[in-house]
């Protein structure tokens, strides 16, 4: 029993490890994106751009709230 709870355990770190990583990847992601819309002269460029930053940018928040390891967040 207390086997099973360890393995759960380990595998519930794993995963928070996990969606820490795509959090900071999508926010590097996200900013990196939003800064190339900023910087292109072709409006619809800069909408699409910003459009897919801007989805990196919250996805990453979602990732990293779900990377806590505070129990009362999920």
């Amino acid at each position: 029993m207390k086997h099973d709870i360890d393995k759960h355990e380990v595998a519930h770190g794993l995963a928070r490890i996990t969606h820490f990583a795509e959090g900071i990847t999508s926010l590097m992601a996200g900013s990196y994106v939003l800064s190339l819309a900023v910087l292109k002269n072709n409006v619809a460029l800069r909408v699409a751009l910003g459009v897919a930053g801007g989805y990196l940018v919250l996805r990453s928040g979602s990732k990293l709230r779900a990377s806590s390891f505070r129990e009362d967040i999920l």
